[in-house]
C-alpha cells in the first residue's frame, strides 16, 4: 500500500492518493475531533485540516505540514498505527420499550407478510450515516465510529385496544429489528474489501441478509408460532428467546434462527 506523489498542503493530490490518505485517516476522526472524511479524491481543507491534526495529535509534530508524502514518517504512522478501540459501528433505538402514543392509528392494520388483517402491525426502520470509508491494512472498511439508528413503525387499528398481551407481541417485533441492527453493526465493523466499490456491494449484502431475509423469517416463524400473539404457550416461549437475546450483545441467533 503506497501513494505516487504527495497528499496535502502543496501536494499534487492525485485522485486515487487522496482516497487512501483520507481512507487512512477516518479511523481517528472521533479521536482526533475532526468530521469524518468524504472518501472522494478531492483533498480540500477538511482533508488538509485532519492531516495536520493528525501530525499535532498522533506524531506530536512541532511543525506540521498537512502533508503525506510517498514513504514519508507521516504516510508510515498511518499505515502502522493501530486503529482506536472505539472505532467500531454500534446500534442504538428510541424508544426501548413500546408505549400506546407509539402507535399510529389507522382505519385497517394489515400485515403485509400473509395479508391478514390485525389488530396491531410493527416493524421498524433504520438508519445507517454515511462515515465515507477507512483502510484497515490493504482493504477498505466502513468508516467509524458509527451508530445505527432504530426506530419503530407502530400501527394500530382505530377502536382496538392495546392490551398488554397485545403490545408485548408487538414488542417482540420491535424487539427483532434492534437484534438484527445490533448483528449488522458487528458484521459492518469487520466487513473488509479491497476496493471501495466492493465494500459497497459487500455492505448492500450483509443489509440484504440481516435485516431483509433473517428478520423475515424470524418474524414469519414468530407470527407462525404464536398465531400473532393469540397461542399463549409459544409466546412466552419466543418472549423467553428475546429476554436472553437482548441480555447478551454478542447474540447473533434467536430460537435458533440466526439474526
Amino acid at each position: 500500500m503506497s501513494i505516487t506523489a504527495s497528499v496535502g498542503l502543496g501536494g499534487k493530490n492525485a485522485a486515487p492518493d487522496t482516497r487512501l490518505v483520507q481512507a487512512l485517516l477516518n479511523p481517528h476522526a472521533g479521536t482526533l475531533g475532526f468530521d469524518l472524511l468524504e472518501v472522494d479524491g478531492d483533498c480540500g481543507p477538511l482533508t488538509r485540516g485532519a492531516i495536520r491534526r493528525y501530525q499535532q495529535v498522533v506524531m506530536k509534530l512541532a511543525s506540521p505540514d498537512s502533508r503525506v508524502d510517498p514513504g514519508g514518517k507521516t504516510f508510515q504512522s498511518l499505515v502502522t498505527t493501530p486503529v482506536p478501540a472505539d472505532a467500531i459501528v454500534t446500534c442504538e433505538r428510541a424508544p426501548v420499550t413500546l408505549k400506546v402514543g407509539d402507535f399510529v392509528q389507522l382505519p385497517v392494520v394489515m400485515d403485509p407478510a400473509d395479508g391478514t388483517v390485525q389488530d396491531a402491525y410493527t416493524a421498524f426502520t433504520y438508519e445507517l450515516p454515511d462515515r465515507g470509508a477507512r483502510m484497515v491494512g490493504t482493504d477498505y472498511a466502513i468508516g467509524v465510529p458509527n451508530i445505527i439508528f432504530v426506530d419503530p413503525d407502530a400501527k394500530v387499528k382505530i377502536g382496538a385496544a392495546l392490551t398488554p398481551a397485545l403490545l408485548a407481541h408487538e414488542q417482540f417485533h420491535y424487539d427483532v429489528g434492534f437484534v438484527a441492527c445490533r448483528t449488522l453493526a458487528h458484521q459492518l465493523t469487520i466487513a473488509r474489501a479491497p476496493t471501495l466499490a466492493g465494500l459497497v456491494t459487500k455492505i448492500n449484502g450483509l443489509v440484504d441478509l440481516h435485516i431483509k431475509r433473517r428478520v423475515a423469517l424470524i418474524q414469519r416463524r414468530y407470527d407462525v408460532d404464536t398465531q400473532h400473539g393469540l397461542n399463549a404457550k409459544y409466546q412466552r416461549i419466543w418472549l423467553d428467546r428475546m429476554t436472553a437475546c437482548l441480555a447478551n450483545p454478542a447474540a447473533n441467533q434467536i430460537g435458533g434462527f440466526w439474526l
